[in-house]
């Protein structure tokens, strides 16, 4: 893999990453925290992210939590 290609990562993986149950997830979604316009989606609408998501992730949860 090249350095300018990041790997993708599925829903799955980034919750597990994060330590997050996939709700917490859903819930940044939902409340449009992150917006889904924002990440890649695959042809059958289904979200992968890149390893530089997960800085934005981690953002979002943190203004959340600091609620």
């Amino acid at each position: 893999m090249s350095e300018t290609q990041e790997r993708l990562l599925s829903p799955s993986e980034v919750i597990q990453i994060l330590n997050i149950p996939r709700h917490r997830l859903s819930y940044l979604f939902d409340t449009r925290k992150l917006k889904s316009e924002e990440f890649t989606r695959l042809g059958n609408g289904r979200f992968v992210f890149r390893q530089s998501d997960l800085g934005k992730i981690k953002k979002a949860l943190f203004a959340v939590g600091a609620k």
